[in-house]
């Protein structure tokens, strides 16, 4: 029962973080108007039924009920995942500081990556629900030394990145900042190797080893690095 709690809770967070994601995107909206979930193309007010985090999104067919305007996958993707590791995380964290600690960083990290992804910029107020986390994470498995250790030692390689113009935008240099402190040097040092060769990996795939025409945000990597590094510490 409580695993299908774990997982039943990550996908109404996931759901939130949609519209995180969406609303912080928008010109214009907040996350408290409307009050209410409405399509973002004919406007018109969402159901219960509607809301149903994975479910509604399947029943649908990944389309609005109303209009039949395409729903983003990433909507059922930001739902699953965020259950998904919510799911895990249960059956292996105990401390119930490091899980919910565990949970706002995976969160957060999700919903950074994808603004980023869509909009090429990060919300100041996920990248300090991020490190608030990031901070009970590292009181809750180690002294908090090291992990203001890491996060010091990481800004300042980013930074330094930054500055020389290295395809680093500065919500990178935040963002590993505010990360940090959920880890020790060792796990800094995977998360940057996991991160570097993932962005590479893509980048040869996607371009097939031709120069990007566009922008690559370098979050979703850094994310991906991040929480592949703390699972691999987990599991020790």
């Amino acid at each position: 029962m409580w695993y299908f709690i774990t997982f039943v809770l990550g996908a109404i967070i996931g759901s939130f973080l949609n519209t995180v994601i969406y609303r912080l995107s928008v010109e214009g909206l907040t996350l408290w108007d409307p009050p209410y979930s409405v399509c973002p193309v004919c406007k018109h007010r969402l159901s219960w039924k509607d809301n149903i985090p994975l479910i509604s999104y399947i029943i649908l067919s990944g389309k609005c009920r109303y209009c039949g305007s395409k729903i983003p996958v990433r909507y059922f993707i930001v739902e699953f995942f965020n259950a998904s590791f919510y799911l895990v995380t249960s059956m292996l964290v105990k401390n119930i500081l490091s899980l919910v600690s565990l949970w706002g960083i995976f969160s957060s990290l999700l919903a950074i990556s994808f603004m980023d992804i869509e909009t090429y910029s990060i919300h100041d107020g996920l990248l300090i629900i991020l490190l608030i986390f990031s901070l009970l994470f590292s009181c809750s498995i180690h002294n908090l030394l090291y992990g203001s250790i890491s996060a010091l030692v990481g800004f300042i390689f980013f930074f330094t990145l930054y500055k020389l113009k290295k395809g680093i935008g500065f919500g990178d240099v935040l963002l590993i900042g505010a990360a940090g402190f959920s880890m020790d040097l060792i796990r800094l040092n995977i998360a940057i190797l996991i991160a570097a060769a993932s962005g590479i990996v893509y980048s040869l795939i996607a371009f097939k080893g031709y120069k990007p025409k566009k922008t690559i945000p370098f979050t979703p990597f850094m994310s991906v690095g991040i929480i592949t590094s703390i699972f691999l510490m987990l599991l020790q």
